[in-house]
């Protein structure tokens, strides 16, 4: 905002000058010109850093700027291309900084001032526009315009990332730094559209904390945290770029394997397994991890994304009939 101010009201500073030299005014008139062209753009600064609310004096300072430039339009007796050329930069800069209310309000400032400043004036108006004028309103028009637009388009790319990075946030568990429920079955309703068109194997693979709620219950929540930390760092280890580990929810987590036979899928649940099987203790206390692992291939027949899911959760509850510790694969 700083440098957006100091640039526009130098290049205004000029058309303006312009006008008031040939209309002769008064050379306290241009004196204050100076002030506004010169001195504002650094107090205009200083009030906004100062401030306990930055945002909202910086908007009272659009505002100001927005009646400064109301006043000097009637003081250059509505010479029309400086006068259209500067209510429209302010107005165009206003709506960029705060949209259609802080337009409108800087607006009906403008609009207030010039009127009472043009009645004190006796309503002069200077409808020609002299060569000197017309150039010295040129560099406004294109390089003010300019500088905005590309402002505009840099705030336009920071808020694009940032919208990609929140929404990366949502997709992710704020504990685990893996996929959550969303990205998971995102994720997994586009590999089944991937398996309608080719004919390949992928693995779903669901995996449960065996008594957890023991954990929970004996060591405390700090303990079962840093328990489910560990688990998915093990899954982050085990898998490839192309896998998504994901948390479900609680204790139970899920991995989906593109392109990956029941075989291989097995493979990775028993790396899985036996990383698991040396964690001696967490958080400086004694725990044993064990494991119950289900998977499910999908076939034609899956529909949706509930349906691969179900499929993997029924092998999951097969493994936990058999006694935990184990894997279940069909």
């Amino acid at each position: 905002m700083y440098l957006m101010r100091v640039l526009g009201t130098f290049l205004c500073f000029l058309p303006i000058l312009s006008v008031l030299l040939e209309q002769q005014r008064s050379g306290w008139l241009i004196g204050l010109l100076a002030v506004n062209a010169f001195v504002w753009p650094t107090l205009a600064w200083w009030r906004a850093r100062r401030s306990p609310s930055p945002l909202r004096t910086e908007h009272q300072n659009l505002v100001f700027d927005a009646g400064a430039g109301g006043f000097w339009i009637a003081m250059m007796a509505a010479n029309p291309l400086p006068s259209v050329t500067i209510a429209t930069i302010l107005l165009a800069d206003r709506l960029a900084a705060g949209g259609f209310p802080l337009m409108k309000k800087a607006g009906a400032v403008m609009l207030a001032v010039f009127m009472a400043s043009w009645l004190t004036q006796g309503m002069a108006l200077v409808p020609w526009v002299s060569q000197r004028t017309m150039y010295a309103t040129l560099p406004l028009i294109g390089i003010y315009t300019v500088a905005l637009s590309v402002l505009t388009n840099s705030i336009a790319v920071r808020l694009r990332f940032k919208s990609r990075e929140l929404e990366r946030i949502a997709m992710m568990d704020p504990l685990l730094d893996i996929a959550n429920r969303r990205l998971l079955e995102k994720r997994i309703d586009h590999e089944l559209h991937k398996l309608q068109q080719t004919c390949r194997d992928s693995a779903l693979m669901f995996i449960d904390i065996d008594n957890f709620k023991e954990v929970n219950d004996r060591f405390g929540h700090k303990v079962g945290d840093m328990l489910l930390v560990t688990v998915s760092q093990i899954l982050h280890i085990a898998t490839r770029q192309s896998d998504t580990p994901a948390r479900l929810g609680g204790d139970e987590f899920v991995i989906l394997l593109p392109d990956t036979t029941l075989d291989e899928a097995r493979m990775v649940a028993t790396r899985i397994m036996d990383a698991a099987a040396v964690i001696e203790d967490v958080a400086e206390e004694a725990v044993q991890c064990t494991m119950s692992i289900g998977i499910a291939c999908a076939t034609r027949e899956m529909g949706n994304v509930t349906d691969w899911l179900q499929a993997a959760d029924a092998a999951l509850y097969q493994a936990k009939r058999d006694g935990k510790n184990r894997i279940f694969a069909h």
